[in-house]
Order: structure tokens, then sequence, then C-alpha cells
């Protein structure tokens, strides 16, 4: 009996390794994602003007990056402790976003959900309700007379029938629910995608104020040298001296901070990038040799072409101006389409709610022997009496949840509409303030100062017009890089809130601007 027992333990846990490698196997198939992808789509007029959530193969598909396969036996990683991946030593733009997408890892703890909502819709694909069986005998009795009379005995086969059609309601729950899962991944890839550009374009502009603070503090040391010998020679006096010493020291100390924020800018990259901190890292690029588009170039370029090469003009999308074409584009962010698949689960629970106001049938043949011997076959029913619930309080619950769905997806399509509008505005204002004073930006700042210590050498100048001629010309510079960083930041927040990736708005190169 034991060996039986252990034979029977030892095939369920075979059984049981093998479900688990099927499941985790199961996620193999998944697409891999660029730099990020916008969803241009019209607005939706209500929740059933669109089959955003239907059974089967109309489920929204999934295009993120692949995550990472392991073996059922590899206990740290099914416990969620994924590797740390090296990421490459020199990064563009487009290279630390593909980095994030693929080692992120709250976006890779992010995508696990979407195995689970497949589960729940195995679950509800399974009808709940097995046939069962009832079987009574009674081998012994006795009559009145002393007899022992026939054996009685029946036979019971019963099956749980639902009238309608909840099962198809149930799948459809479970189908809406995994296509919010979908958006809602989509929407964190996106976010992901606004966040790294952020990030890497706050670290080109600190590594721009590090250089330039490590310019001029070099500068200042040179020029420091330079008044202690004229003082030797008698040329200036002790009080020149000092206060050149003090612009020196104040100089380095900037520099040293400048540092400091590059690396944490750096250090802020490297978190979202998942690279360890040991790993090489180097940014290629510079803000002023980057190229931005306008907005609407943009978003002409996310709707897609009419034919060829032909591009689309706003007539071509039936849109009045600009702005409408971004609030065109930002009605398929994908939080607003998760929004939507939120409004079709309620919709399906409350169609659920309503069909459980039809009781379930309970039906089956039945066979009976008495102890006089007489057979009795035929079918036996069960139905339940609705009277002490209805289910009409459920179905008014769930019809109130439909509306209050509709009403967030709504406000917040409307929401999402002034926000891409705002951003877009935003950036066209710093973009074009950039294209107005990308004349003026030079990269010949040391020379500029270089003339003006020679200046100072040949005694043309003295020490409070080098101060006025470096403070003009860094200021001069710093106010090129604010106003490239605004661009950069406005660029991320534009992302963000239009779902259009920043390849379509900016690109690394010395070509023309739009």
């Amino acid at each position: 009996m034991f060996t039986r027992v252990g034979s029977a333990m030892a095939l369920a846990a075979a059984l049981f390794s093998g479900c688990k490698l099927n499941v985790l196997a199961k996620r193999s198939d998944g697409g891999a994602s660029g730099a990020g992808t916008a969803v241009v789509a019209g607005k939706a007029t209500g929740s059933d003007s669109s089959s955003t959530t239907l059974r089967g193969s109309k489920v929204a598909s999934r295009t993120a990056t692949d995550i990472r396969q392991v073996a059922a036996e590899d206990e740290d990683a099914i416990a969620g402790e994924l590797p740390v991946a090296a990421g490459p030593a020199v990064l563009s733009l487009d290279d630390a976003i593909e980095t994030a997408l693929n080692q992120n890892p709250d976006l890779a703890a992010i995508r696990q959900t979407e195995g689970v909502s497949e589960a729940a819709l195995g679950v509800a694909q399974t009808y709940p309700f097995n046939p069962w069986v009832q079987v009574r005998t009674t081998p012994y009795q006795r009559t009145t007379d002393g007899g022992t009379g026939s054996t009685f005995h029946y036979v019971l086969l019963q099956q749980n029938v639902q009238l309608a059609h909840q099962q198809q309601f149930r799948e459809d729950v479970a189908c809406s629910q995994l296509n919010q899962v979908r958006w809602n991944i989509h929407n964190f890839e996106l976010l992901n995608v606004a966040q790294t550009a952020r990030l890497y374009l706050t670290a080109l502009y600190q590594r721009g104020i590090r250089d330039l603070a490590r310019s001029n503090a070099e500068l200042n040391q040179q020029l420091l040298q330079i008044s202690e010998r004229q003082l030797d020679a008698g040329q200036i006096t002790s009080a020149d001296v000092a206060i050149v010493r003090i612009d020196a020291r104040s100089t380095r100390q900037q520099a040293d901070l400048a540092e400091a924020n590059y690396q944490t800018a750096l250090l802020d990259l490297r978190r979202q990038l998942n690279i360890p901190f040991d790993q090489p890292l180097e940014l290629t690029g510079d803000l002023s040799q980057f190229r931005w588009r306008s907005a609407h170039d943009a978003a002409l370029s996310q709707a897609g072409s009419r034919s060829g090469d032909s591009e689309l003009a706003l007539g071509d999308l039936h849109v009045r101006d600009d702005n409408a074409l971004i609030m065109r584009i930002a009605d398929g962010r994908p939080d607003i389409m998760a929004a939507k698949a939120d409004i079709e689960t309620a919709h399906a629970n409350y169609r659920l709610a309503n069909a459980m106001r039809t009781p379930d049938l309970l039906i089956g043949p039945f066979y009976q022997r008495d102890d006089f011997g007489t057979v009795f076959a035929g079918l036996q029913a069960q139905m339940d009496l609705q009277v002490n619930n209805s289910f009409r309080p459920l179905t008014r619950q769930r019809e109130a949840e439909y509306r209050q769905r509709s009403v967030t997806w709504e406000q917040l399509q409307t929401r999402a509409e002034l926000e891409a509008v705002a951003t877009a505005s935003r950036y066209e204002r710093a973009r074009q303030l950039v294209e107005a004073a990308r004349p003026d930006f030079t990269d010949d700042l040391p020379k500029e100062l270089e003339r003006l210590e020679a200046q100072f050498k040949a005694n043309e100048v003295d020490v409070l017009r080098i101060f006025q001629g470096r403070t003009s010309l860094i200021n001069n510079r710093r106010a090129a890089l604010d106003l490239l960083n605004e661009l950069a930041q406005a660029t991320a927040a534009f992302t963000a809130a239009s779902g259009i990736p920043p390849k379509a708005l900016v690109s690394e190169g010395l070509g023309s601007g739009q």
C-alpha cells in the first residue's frame, strides 16, 4: 500500500513540475519592441464602438521586448530575481531607450502581470461545473414479515447548466482584463521611454555645464599664475592678485560641484537602465548637435504616409489644425486605451450579473430499483427559486460601476488631450527659441578666453576687463545650454503626454532643423 502511495506522489510531483515548465515557456513568443511607438487612434464615441475587448484573437497584442526565460530549476529566477545585464559602454539616445526597455527592473516586473492575466483567461474559458453522480444501495434490509426483499438502489447523474450565456460573459470579462493589462504595460513602456530620454538629455546638459565650469576654472588658474608673475614684476597690485585668487578658488569649487552634478545624473541614468555602477558608461552626442522636428511634422510622421513616400496632410486626417491633430494622437495613448478596456470589463460584468438573474438548471438522468423490484428510469431537474436573492442589487451595482468607468474614461481622455496640447505648445516655444539662437551657439569659448588672456599678458586690458569679458562669455554659453535643456525637458514631457516617441522628435547630426 505504501509503495502505491509513494508512486502516486512521485507521479503528482512530476506532473506539477511539468506544469511549471509549461507556464514559464509559454511567455517565449513575444516580439521585440523598438525605442517606443505611438498609438494613433481616433476618439471613440462609446464603450461598444470599438472592439478593443473581444474574445480570442481580438485581444490586444503585445509588442513589448521579450523577457529572458528561465528554467523551473532556477529557484532565484523563479523568485523574481532577474540577473543584471551589462549595458554598453557607449550610449546614444536610441541605445539608452532600447536598453531601458530591455533591462529596467520595474518594467521587467510589470511585464510579468501579463502571464497572470493570460492564466486568468484560461480559467475563465474553463466551464466551472463538473457533472456529479450519486449512488445509493441497501444490500441489507428486512421487511416486516421477516423477508429480505429486493436490494434497493438508485443512480443519479446530474450536470449544472447555465441558461443565460454566463460562460460567454465570464470569458468577456477575462479578455477585457487581459486587454487592460497589456495596455497598462504599453503605458509603462511609454513612460519608461520618456523618463529615459529625460535622464539622458539631463546628463548631457550637466556634462555641458561641467565642461563649461572646468574650462573656466582652468583658465582662471592660468590667469592667477600670470597675475602672480606680473605682481613680481611690479606690473599689477597685490589687490588685483587677491581678486584673481578668490575668483580662481570659487570657479574651482563650481567646477567640482558641476562634476558632482554630472555624476549624479549618470547615476540616475544607470539606475534607469539597470547598468552596474562599475560598468564604464559614456554618452555620445551633444545637445547643440541635436536637431528637433516641429510637433506638426512629428505628429504627421506618426499618423503614417498616404502612399509610398507621400506625406499626409491635415486634410487627409480630417482635422482642422495642429492642436486637433495632437489631440487625435493623444486619444490613442495607452492609458486611455487601458481605461477603455476597463469600460469593457465593467460592461461584461454588468451583463454577467444580469445573466445571473436566470437560475441555473441542475438536470440529469435518474435510475432506481426499490425493495419490491420495481424499476424507475427518468429525468430529474432542479432550479433555485429566486425569492430572497433575485440578483437585482448586484445588477444595479454593476450598472453603476459601468457608468462610473465611462465617466472616468471620458475625463481621462479630456485631460490627456489638454496635456498633449499644453506640452506641444511648450515644445514648440522652446524649439523656436533654440532655432533662433542656434547661429550664436559656439564651441570656441576657450579660444575667446585665450584672446583675453593674451591681451592681459600684453597689458592691453586690466583684470576687471578680463572678468567682465569672461563673465559675458560664460553667461552666453550658459544661456545656450539652458535653452537646449528646456527644449530637451519639453521633448520628454511631450513624449509622455502624446505618445510620440523621441525618435520622431529629435535626431543627432548636423541636418537642417525643421
